[in-house]
């Protein structure tokens, strides 16, 4: 049977998710409260629950590599994570997911077949980066947890070379019979603002937007994800990495799009929550389900 990727999202991972404390958040962020407390759980009650699929791929803008992907190939992911940026918000969380190491050897090898750069890593101590976990709390709770496959983005790689390994993915999935959710997990643009006023710019407000370039292009963006438009951003990517600085530049939705044939697979997005600053950064979640669906072989 064929695998598939039944459906990819764009999802912000910011660390303020882990503060659970209602005054606490308050605290931090004054008087506009961010709505993704309420959007991730939304996501998985109408979007993740009840679909049919197996395995999380996460591409997250948290891991960085210089000379290839990584992709953690552990069978088990489980340990206890402290963020070592912003420990107070994340601290001593427990965690435990079943990995998928088989389809990551068929996404390095994919990869290393259209002569992009992947290696699988199983070593003792790589790390679990929050733009995993975070997600994870959210999108995979409860006992019934789905595999969790773990990719870096690579810091070198071009709009082109992200593109490319994200069709790898599409063709490793459909070699391993997998029924695969594909996050991208990070920001849109990433500006923080300077310590002496990033205390006062905490809001989930987009005025808190660092620079009005920044939020245009966020907008730009987000409208291309509702029109369905993924040429468009595509046709942008290296104007807007330029410009924006995004979040692992951009390297997330590149491989999402990539992933579904450069985005002609890709219905329109749907949005949970609001467009939202985070200290200066732009931040969104975005659903998109396949524009078509594979035909089931059996």
């Amino acid at each position: 049977m064929s695998g598939e990727i039944v459906a990819g999202l764009f999802s912000t991972h910011v660390p303020r998710l882990m503060i659970h404390d209602p005054a606490a958040r308050k605290a931090y962020m004054g008087d506009d409260i961010t709505t993704f407390y309420d959007a991730l759980p939304e996501v998985y009650e109408t979007k993740l629950r009840d679909l049919d699929f197996d395995t999380f791929v996460i591409i997250d803008t948290h891991w960085h590599s210089t000379l290839d992907f990584i992709i953690n190939t552990h069978e088990r992911l489980h340990g206890v994570y402290t963020s070592d940026e912003i420990p107070w918000m994340i601290n001593e969380y427990e965690y435990d997911y079943p990995g998928d190491p088989e389809l990551g050897a068929l996404i390095a090898e994919e990869a290393e077949r259209i002569g992009e750069h992947a290696q699988c890593s199983a070593h003792r101590g790589l790390p679990v980066h929050y733009g995993t976990l975070n997600v994870m709390h959210y999108y995979n709770p409860g006992p019934r947890k789905r595999r969790v496959l773990a990719i870096s983005v690579l810091d070198t790689a071009e709009v082109e070379a992200n593109v490319r390994f994200g069709e790898a993915i599409a063709r490793a999935v459909e070699r391993s019979g997998r029924r695969v959710v594909l996050i991208a997990s990070g920001g849109i643009s990433h500006k923080f603002w300077d310590l002496a006023v990033i205390r006062q710019r905490a809001s989930a407000d987009p005025k808190d937007i660092n620079g009005d370039e920044r939020r245009r292009w966020d907008e730009r963006i987000m409208q291309w994800w509702r029109d369905g438009d993924h040429a468009a951003v595509l046709a942008n990517a290296d104007e807007f990495r330029r410009a924006c600085s995004p979040e692992g530049r951009f390297a997330h939705y590149l491989i999402l799009a990539g992933a579904f044939e450069r985005g002609a697979n890709l219905s329109p997005g749907i949005q949970f929550g609001r467009y939202e600053a985070a200290i200066g950064t732009g931040q969104a979640i975005f659903w998109f389900d396949p524009a078509r669906t594979p035909a089931r072989s059996s």
